[in-house]
């Protein structure tokens, strides 16, 4: 990989031409927001093809650096411009903005790539004698700004040399991993020999099994699978107190369950190193693809609901986009206008007003027929369309591909990004409206909606704005921007994050969510397993 600004900052293989699938998008995007021409005058970096340099050189004595290239290998300590970089942020626009915009505030001294969970063990026994800061890193897809390092120390990147399968137990169905092992070549692995793991968050292609427990993340087929937290069995991480071992048993009532302090604890309380999830038999020829079309966001949801609640296997996959998200994916496609449109229109499925709701079936095939047929009589009943596979096929094949716009749409002088609540089915229709509110206030802006993780007693609610960049202020005022979403979240029923985590980005609200005494519960937990404060500073709640 070149050594170049643009491979900090893009998403994915950079070297790789955009697809014309993508390349089309943006130009539709381009014309909704009625930008013309090639962005100028824009906080955009444009030395993108330069070679990195850091204002910021390694704070590590030679001393330092040589202790830790014996704990785990000369070749596995870096502290070149380039290797910093890459660990100084995540995915959030901000962070993107800011390296675009070359501030580098906060850069890892070093990082340092271990082979083993012994290693990790001497690093960070060594980095708590001396007082080192520690950001574990994974794939480096966070979006709430939960991996700058504050006070410099290292970055623990544990993807290049700690990504081994351990061991399949297909007796108990059980797989143990790595925690630097990242999705695909876990999933690979998996479905070779008949099984999935059924965790797919839209970061899947890059980030790793002990990023998932971290973030306490959600996959795309979270209503069928479970959240990541449902798929841990049992698994271990060192803290500067020591090393603990938590769970791999199917259930116990042993006292307070520790996994659920680090799980979400985003790296402020140790390394998680070694993991075992509960994995599924699987074959893709039982799934079953289904798309409806409704002639509202709320009959659609409340179909939605009867489902979850109907006591009949739900769609492992369970998604519904709102009017604006339909649309615009219609017009995507080409299917807004034409024959499709005006099939629709005739059959009272307004444009503005109709909704697409997606689901995918897998399992036992009974099951599977059983769920299907019931779903179509839920739809049927709330004036709903069956649409066939096609709609889910197509977003089943891309369902990745939007992390790829982001990079060229701020090329072109757009701001994308994406914030997600949680909010019971008796709140959700108002905190969808009142979300939209603020973010229409800017008649310039679009916000794109829609429901991908599904419960019993309510949903998320995930919300995607797109907007021109500003020329002057663009940073603080999407700041600005970014916290009036999240206020509006708290002050309608719902949740600060569902399935993103904390980070340094909305720690400041925690308050309305959690009690003095679960804070002061927090607090305690960090004391004990890191009394010095080495671990990820700054991040959740822990920032002073």
């Amino acid at each position: 990989m070149r050594k170049i600004w643009k491979n900090v900052y893009n998403w994915g293989d950079t070297e790789k031409k955009i697809d014309s699938t993508i390349e089309h998008h943006i130009n539709h995007f381009k014309h909704l927001l009625g930008i013309q021409g090639e962005a100028r005058d824009l906080p955009l970096n444009s030395n993108a093809q330069e070679e990195v340099k850091l204002a910021k050189k390694s704070r590590l004595t030679r001393q330092v650096l040589r202790d830790l290239m014996r704990f785990v290998g000369s070749d596995n300590v870096q502290v070149d411009d380039f290797s910093r970089a890459r660990h100084s942020f995540g995915k959030y626009y901000g962070d993107i903005l800011r390296m675009r915009m070359g501030k580098f505030a906060n850069v890892p001294d070093a990082v340092v790539m271990p082979r083993t969970e012994e290693d990790i063990i001497k690093v960070i026994n060594y980095c708590n004698l001396k007082r080192i800061a520690v950001v574990p890193w994974g794939g480096g897809t966070s979006v709430t700004r939960a991996l700058e390092a504050e006070k410099g120390g290292i970055a623990l990147d544990l993807t290049r040399n700690y990504k081994d399968i351990l061991s399949l137990n297909a007796e108990d169905s059980t797989v143990t991993v790595e925690a630097g092992i990242l999705g695909p070549e876990l999933e690979q692995y998996l479905n070779e020999r008949g099984y999935t793991c059924g965790h797919f968050p839209q970061s899947f292609e890059f980030a790793t099994v002990g990023g998932w427990l971290a973030a306490r993340g959600a996959g795309q087929a979270s209503t069928g699978y479970g959240r990541i937290e449902d798929m841990v069995v049992g698994f271990r991480a060192v803290t500067p107190a020591g090393l603990i071992s938590c769970g791999n048993y199917p259930a116990a009532s042993v006292g307070a369950d520790i996994r659920h302090f680090l799980m979400g604890s985003e790296g402020t309380l140790g390394v998680i190193t070694r993991v075992t999830l509960r994995v599924r038999r699987y074959n893709a020829a039982n799934a079953s693809l289904k798309s409806y079309m409704f002639k509202s966001f709320e009959e659609a949801v409340t179909a939605m609901r009867e489902m979850m609640q109907s006591q009949v296997m739900p769609p492992h996959f369970f998604r519904i986009s709102d009017p604006e998200e339909t649309e615009i994916g219609l017009g995507m496609k080409g299917k807004d206008k034409g024959i499709t449109g005006a099939a629709l229109n005739m059959l009272g499925f307004r444009q503005g007003g109709r909704s697409l709701m997606y689901a995918i079936f897998e399992g036992d095939p009974a099951q599977v027929k059983l769920g299907v047929k019931t779903l179509g009589r839920i739809v049927r009943k709330h004036r709903g369309l069956s649409l066939g596979s096609y709609a889910t096929r197509k977003w089943l094949e891309q369902r990745y591909s939007s992390a790829y716009m982001r990079d060229p749409m701020m090329d072109a002088g757009i701001r994308i990004d994406t914030l997600e609540t949680a909010v019971h089915y008796s709140n959700l229709t108002q905190l969808w409206q009142a979300v939209r509110e603020y973010i229409k206030r800017d008649g310039q802006t679009l916000c794109l909606t829609h429901i991908s993780h599904t419960y019993e007693t309510g949903a998320n609610l995930y919300f995607i704005f797109v907007s021109p960049m500003l020329a002057k202020d663009e940073l603080a005022q999407f700041e600005k921007f970014h916290r009036g979403i999240v206020q509006v979240f708290a002050a309608n029923g719902g949740t600060l994050s569902h399935h993103h985590g904390i980070g340094r980005l909305v720690a400041h609200l925690l308050d309305r969510q959690h009690s003095p005494a679960t804070l002061q519960a927090w607090r305690a937990v960090k004391k004990t397993l890191d009394p010095k404060g080495i671990m990820n500073p700054g991040a959740l709640i822990f920032k002073k």
